[in-house]
């Protein structure tokens, strides 16, 4: 049975945010959707979202702006490109979910943007992963009583010598930061 859209105000519906996603994203047919949802029945991870794919782009066609920035559909997106692949009318709908991971993390819309931005730059900071300094920059970032939730955890693992206090770097570390401005500057031509 087909999913009704959320009831909402008119005046929270943002007219441009479809264009934005356009933009953003290259796909300049959003408005050819037919609705068919091959989109979602090529998903592998559809049954796990909070909304599918084919309600997703019905909804940025809405301009439903703030439901779909705090929806977590486009998180579990793994760039397999069935949906685009298999799409009757053309439609690049997994351009539009990298745009939505961008203006979510851009806007920091929810935890999954944070945790990203957090990752990205613990991973510029030292070359692989320090989960001490991820926890620290998400905590900050997001709520710093998560310290105090994981406290007893972080105690245990550490006692049991799986918890490094300080951080290693990896030797070509000027290398991985060459490549994270290089990203840089492509996101910003975007």
């Amino acid at each position: 049975m087909a999913e009704a859209l959320p009831v909402v105000q008119e005046g929270s519906l943002d007219p441009d945010f479809k264009r934005l996603i356009e933009t953003l994203s290259g796909a300049q047919n959003l408005n050819a959707c037919i609705q068919c949802g091959t989109c979602s029945g090529s998903c592998s991870f559809s049954e796990r979202m909070a909304h599918t794919p084919r309600r997703l782009l019905e909804m940025v066609r809405a301009g439903m702006r703030e439901e779909v920035l705090n929806s977590d559909t486009y998180w579990y997106c793994t760039s397999c490109y069935y949906c685009t692949v298999r799409c009757p009318r053309g439609i690049n709908l997994t351009e539009v979910m990298y745009a939505l991971k961008h203006l979510a993390i851009s806007v920091n819309k929810d935890k999954n943007a944070a945790f990203y931005d957090c990752f990205g730059s613990v991973l510029q900071s030292y070359g692989r992963l320090y989960e001490n300094g991820l926890l620290l920059k998400l905590a900050l970032k997001t709520d710093p009583l998560m310290l105090v939730a994981y406290g007893p955890i972080g105690v245990k693992m550490f006692l049991k010598g799986k918890l490094n206090i300080l951080p290693s770097r990896v030797r070509a570390l000027s290398e991985i930061r060459r490549l994270y401005e290089k990203v840089g500057e492509m996101e910003e031509k975007i």
